[in-house]
């Protein structure tokens, strides 16, 4: 070999060395192997081995990749190149790692003689992408759950808009008519149910003022109902005991969830104690600043390292198929991150379960509401004006339309942006269009909303949307309403009555 080849054989040695690559050479005549020391190294060993072969690359494969790495060498030699990961049991030390194959086929006559080609351990990559690729099921699910929200909530405003108006409705076939459209919002619900893998909420947190004692007080009635009579609710607080800024229907929502799996840990019952206490930021995470921690132990089977590791991973669950989504514990980390604070678990296989939330400190004061007496309204604020109703969903328009004419209205009823348009076009007498943000056609809600602000910008508009953040989102800066459903009728006569009275206007967000 000449110097300038050997210094160039030396480079590339180093090179390899470097992105932490070993190089191998398989002769297809005899089988062997010819392989540099990196290569052995990633098979787990210090030194070079005497001999190789494929067949002693095969049998450090795993179990269920040696099928794929078989037939990736066997390919190789029609297709002219290989490129396969599989994972690899190393004989010092027996730990899994991830490897990637990849190189080239040589010919003489046409003829396949040997594969040449290098190896590198993946194990990090494959771990990084494992991250990766969790994050992004988070965020498909939370696209997911948007349309069902507005699906599942557009059912709920039948039932809801039904249950108001059969009080208000004296006609036999009309209450019967509204019975109907219920039951087969019930009927949808279930199906839609069905088809669910679990739910998860995607809207921004809504944090103020809460006195944890208060709250967990007050659903302690809701717990109860929630476990079996085998299990036992214990709670301490210090005192004083800090307030905390958190939204108040997520932190009920997380703390039932935790404490349905502490049920589910103690199939022959015990204990689940509720503690809270002052604190400061937990070493173990990047937070400063005083923090209340609320601790939810329970006595039941715990958790082995093993599963203690994946205990955050959405949808990672022990429980039987159908007993379980795996999101509560998923919920609680999102909660805890969003909400400023962080969450800890810590379990012992026998001796229970311990989930820590770090909830940041407030200054403020819970605010109270006190109840106040009904105020008299006029059920019938409509007097005669007209609403341009949009809405696709056939259940959905017949129920509003209803409660709209019970509130003294008069409505015409449009299935599209495009229609509610060409509804206008004629100048007709038009005093409010209400309408749904998610629409089919080219055209939604919101857009909607734009484009009759430009062809008749005293013309108020209402939006109403089952994913409603969703729609503040795509109106953006726009000073629009919009109105969440499911709706009651009294929200939805205030709601009319506001952009009435504005006449298309800048107000304020519903």
């Amino acid at each position: 070999m000449t110097s300038e080849a050997l210094n160039t054989a030396e480079l590339f040695q180093v090179a390899l060395d470097s992105a932490g690559m070993g190089s191998w050479e398989l002769y297809l005549s005899t089988g062997a192997i010819h392989r540099t020391l990196r290569h052995d190294h990633i098979f787990g060993y210090s030194e070079i081995q005497p001999f190789w072969d494929l067949e002693m690359t095969v049998e450090h494969i795993a179990d269920e990749d040696r099928p794929l790495v078989r037939r990736a060498f066997y390919e190789a030699e029609l297709t002219g190149a290989i490129d396969v990961e599989a994972r690899l049991r190393r004989t010092v030390g027996g730990d899994t790692r991830w490897i990637h194959l990849s190189g080239r086929t040589f010919y003489v006559d046409g003829m396949p003689t040997r594969v040449a080609g290098v190896i590198a351990d993946v194990t990090r990559r494959r771990a990084v992408e494992d991250r990766l690729r969790q994050a992004q099921k988070i965020e498909a699910l939370g696209q997911l759950t948007g349309g069902v929200a507005h699906d599942f909530n557009n059912l709920l405003q039948v039932i809801s808009g039904g249950l108001q108006l059969v009080a208000r409705q004296s006609d036999a076939a009309r209450r019967e008519s509204i019975f109907s459209a219920m039951r087969q919002a019930v009927d949808r619900g279930a199906s839609l149910c069905r088809q669910l893998l679990a739910f998860s909420r995607r809207q921004p947190l809504k944090p103020e003022a809460v006195n944890l004692k208060r709250l967990i007080d007050e659903m302690l009635e809701l717990l109860t109902r929630s476990l079996r009579g085998d299990i036992h609710i214990r709670t301490e607080f210090a005192e004083p005991l800090w307030n905390v800024e958190v939204d108040p229907g997520e932190l009920e929502l997380v703390i039932l969830n935790l404490a349905v799996n502490a049920r589910d840990a103690m199939p022959n019952g015990g204990t689940i104690e509720i503690a809270a206490k002052n604190a400061a930021a937990p070493a173990d995470h990047d937070l400063a600043g005083e923090f209340v921690r609320l601790d939810i132990a329970d006595s039941g089977i715990g958790m082995t390292p093993d599963v203690l590791a994946h205990a955050f991973e959405p949808f990672f669950t022990t429980k039987e198929v159908g007993s379980g989504s795996g999101l509560g514990l998923a919920q609680a980390h999102g909660f805890a991150k969003a909400s400023g604070g962080a969450v800890r678990i810590a379990s012992t296989p026998g001796r229970g379960t311990l989930v820590s939330l770090f909830l940041p400190r407030t200054l403020k004061s819970p605010a109270y509401v006190p109840e106040l007496l009904p105020h008299a309204h006029d059920d019938r604020p409509g007097a005669g004006a007209q609403v341009l109703v949009v809405e696709d969903d056939d259940e959905v328009a017949a129920l509003t339309v209803e409660m709209i004419n019970q509130l003294g209205y008069d409505t015409t009823r449009v299935a599209s942006a495009e229609a509610a348009l060409g509804a206008l076009a004629d100048r007709r007498c038009v005093d409010i269009v209400f309408s749904d943000v998610m629409m089919p056609g080219r055209m939604n809600g919101v857009e909607l909303a734009q484009e009759i602000r430009r062809r008749r910008p005293n013309l108020p508009v209402l939006l109403t949307s089952g994913y409603a953040e969703s729609a503040r989102r795509k109106a953006g800066g726009q000073q629009v309403k919009i109105i969440p459903k499911p709706y009651r009728i009294d929200e939805l006569r205030d709601a009319l009555a506001a952009v009435r009275q504005d006449g298309g206007k800048s107000i304020r967000e519903h």
